[in-house]
């Protein structure tokens, strides 16, 4: 089975997904500017959590009403409607609904060392992206490589990959820790 039938498939089968995952941020020449470490929780539609432990804690949440973004060596959290903070993103594309290939445009299909990718691009001209691969092993998501509008890449690698798990919806809730600052978007 081919990429993009995978992509179907994972869409239409997945409703929630654990794993631990390494991300790794690269210029087009290459050169590692940042790795990251951590642990991702999706409930689709429209939750997730990526709660990153090393190099520092950072957590970037969506409770399926709102996008969280929690910093804690600045002690801040900012926070903004979903709807203005997902748009034709990633994170759109691994937990909306049905209908949420509609927002990208297929543009090529390979096998390469056991994996099966499909590389999308968004129709919005304004997407802060360029393009996201998305790579299976078998049945299972592999790999998410995305493309900024600088050239720089993300690559991000799943590992100890649970699908369909039940996640209670307050794993998507943010506490916000005792003297953390909260800005909301329109109050800055």
């Amino acid at each position: 089975m081919k990429g993009p039938q995978r992509l179907e498939q994972f869409l239409e089968r997945v409703q929630t997904l654990s794993a631990a995952f390494r991300q790794v941020l690269v210029t087009s020449d290459e050169e590692v500017l940042e790795e990251a470490r951590g642990r991702l929780l999706i409930k689709r539609p429209g939750r997730f959590r990526w709660d990153y432990e090393q190099p520092y804690e950072r957590v970037v949440l969506a409770n399926g009403r709102e996008l969280w973004l929690y910093e804690a060596d600045l002690e801040q959290a900012t926070v903004r409607p979903l709807a203005a903070g997902l748009g034709e993103t990633p994170a759109a594309l691994l937990t909306g609904g049905p209908d949420v290939l509609e927002r990208f445009e297929q543009v090529s299909a390979w096998d390469g060392n056991g994996l099966a990718w499909v590389r999308l691009v968004p129709r919005s001209v304004e997407s802060d992206f360029e393009s996201v691969a998305i790579a299976f092993a078998g049945e299972r998501l592999s790999q998410l490589e995305i493309v900024d509008r600088l050239g720089q890449t993300t690559r991000v690698f799943l590992e100890d990959l649970k699908l369909n798990p039940p996640l209670d919806d307050e794993r998507f809730e943010f506490e916000v820790p005792d003297g953390v600052d909260v800005i909301r978007e329109g109050e800055l």
